[in-house]
């Protein structure tokens, strides 16, 4: 089903918070995309109708909630990668830290070298979350985007990237197809039972002081991810 030999895959799990603790805090900070996200709330009211009927602090529960989606209003704080070596080990590197530049000219340097290795990357929803997010958020810090991050004249065919939700959704696109969902149908171990998960990867950056807990759910997602490719590879 995956004929790509995993030896040529980089699997790949970032993690994002809003730029700034809150809206207020970013009003103060980062007043120009403090208006930015102003103007474009009603957006985010539209795009995630279930935090739209919030009254009080409408915009810092918004923000809180929602900027860690959205590239322009986002921060990256994690990414996590591992590939798969001939005698079936896996090596694994997280880059982690609150200097997002920093932290991305080292994800930079790698996705540079894998681009010349000719390897595939494997995410889940890659092709509409972490690569977009990866290549604005390296823009936005004034560096250069991998030529292995597709862009806008990257033919479909020339995409190197699988994309487990695609796999999943078997091409339904208004399918459900999370990965929590897909690993518990599979049968492989979740990545969401730990003390961090997705919803809480805010707060628990700007409030509570657990970039390490979350590096290591990131860490697990991608291991999880290797887990999955490897059970399709060995679908009978």
């Amino acid at each position: 089903m995956i004929k790509i030999p995993i030896t040529k895959i980089l699997f790949l799990d970032i993690e994002t918070v809003g730029c700034c603790p809150d809206y207020d805090s970013c009003q103060n900070f980062n007043p120009e995309i403090a208006s930015q996200f102003e103007k474009y709330f009603d957006w985010f009211q539209k795009r995630f109708p279930e935090d739209a009927s919030v009254d009080i602090n409408a915009k810092n529960f918004m923000f809180n909630r929602r900027a860690a989606l959205v590239p322009e209003f986002a921060k990256i704080i994690c990414v996590s990668v591992a590939f798969v070596m001939d005698n079936g080990e896996t090596k694994s590197q997280t880059f982690s830290g609150d200097d997002e530049k920093e932290l991305l000219k080292g994800v930079q340097k790698l996705l540079d070298r894998c681009g010349k290795l000719d390897f595939f990357l494997c995410g889940h929803n890659l092709k509409n979350f972490d690569i977009p997010m990866l290549a604005k958020r390296m823009i936005v810090n004034n560096l250069l985007p991998p030529s292995i991050l597709p862009s806008y004249d990257t033919k479909p065919w020339e995409i190197k990237a699988i994309d487990t939700k695609e796999i999943w959704q078997y091409g339904s696109y208004t399918s459900i197809g999370s990965l929590d969902l897909m690993c518990t149908c599979m049968e492989v171990p979740s990545p969401k039972d730990g003390v961090v998960t997705g919803d809480k990867v805010h707060d628990s950056y700007w409030n509570k002081n657990m970039l390490k807990e979350i590096s290591e759910y990131c860490e697990r997602d991608v291991q999880v991810l290797i887990d999955v490719i490897k059970k399709l590879k060995e679908l009978e």
